[in-house]
C-alpha cells in the first residue's frame, strides 16, 4: 500500500514538472509583455478555489523560485561555481539546495518591501491575509528581473570585456525594467501620481539591494 502511495506521488510530481517545462516559459513571456495584467490575473486566481487557483500558469512564489532555478542552470552551463570565503558562507553555498534557497529568500526581499510599503502607505493592518495578495503579484513582477540579473552575474564574471559589457547591459535593462513595472504597478495600487510611484519604486529598489548586500558582506565577512 506505501510502495502504491509513494508511485502515485512519483506520478504527480513527474506531471507537475512537466507541466513547469510548458508554463514557466509562458508566464514570463505574459509577465514581461503584460505586468500589470498579470498583477490583476492574481487578484482573479486568489478569488477562485484553492485547487484551481494559476490553473494556466505557475503559482507566484513557485515562480520565483523557478526563476532562481533557471538563472542556476545558466550559470552551471556555464560552468561556473560559487564558493564560500568563510565558515558561515560555507554553509549557506556548501550545496545546491541551500544556495538556491538563500537565493530565493534573497529575491523574496523585494516582493515583501514593496508589499509592506504598499499596505503601510494605504494604512491597511499587516496580516498573513493582506499580505497575500500583493506579494504573489509582486513574485510575479520580480521573477524576470531575477532571471535577468542573475543571468547579467554569469557574463560578468566571464573573462573578457564582451562578456563583461553585455553583463552589465543585462542587469542595467533589467533594473530598469522592474522600475518601470514597480512604478506603474504602485501607481494604480496608490492612486498617487507618476513622480510619487516613481520615488516608491526607487525606494523599495534600494531598500531591498541595500539588504541583500548587508546580508552578502556579512555572509563573506563572517
Amino acid at each position: 500500500m506505501d510502495f502504491l502511495k509513494l508511485l502515485r506521488s512519483l506520478e504527480e510530481f513527474l506531471y507537475e514538472l512537466c507541466t513547469w517545462f510548458l508554463f514557466f516559459p509562458r508566464t514570463l513571456y505574459r509577465v514581461i509583455v503584460h505586468p500589470r495584467r498579470m498583477a490583476q490575473y492574481v487578484n482573479t486566481e486568489l478569488s477562485q478555489k484553492l485547487e484551481r487557483q494559476f490553473d494556466d500558469a505557475i503559482s507566484p512564489p513557485m515562480f520565483l523560485m523557478l526563476a532562481v532555478l533557471v538563472a542556476h542552470g545558466v550559470e552551471l552551463l556555464m560552468h561556473q561555481t560559487v564558493a564560500g570565503t568563510s565558515e558561515l558562507s560555507r554553509t549557506v553555498m556548501g550545496n545546491e539546495e541551500s544556495l538556491l534557497l538563500y537565493r530565493s529568500i534573497t529575491f523574496a526581499i523585494w516582493p515583501l518591501i514593496a508589499t509592506v510599503h504598499l499596505l503601510r502607505r494605504k494604512r491597511v493592518p499587516m496580516t498573513r491575509e493582506s499580505l497575500r495578495r500583493p506579494f504573489f503579484m509582486q513574485c510575479y513582477l520580480t521573477a524576470p528581473f531575477a532571471v535577468a540579473l542573475s543571468t547579467s552575474m554569469v557574463f560578468v564574471r566571464l573573462p573578457g570585456e564582451l562578456s563583461t559589457t553585455l553583463g552589465i547591459a543585462t542587469g542595467v535593462i533589467s533594473a530598469g525594467w522592474y522600475l518601470v513595472v514597480q512604478a506603474g504597478w504602485l501607481k494604480v495600487a496608490l492612486q498617487r501620481s507618476w513622480l510619487n510611484s516613481v520615488l516608491s519604486a526607487l525606494w523599495v529598489f534600494a531598500l531591498g539591494t541595500a539588504i541583500n548586500m548587508t546580508v552578502g558582506i556579512v555572509l563573506l565577512g563572517s
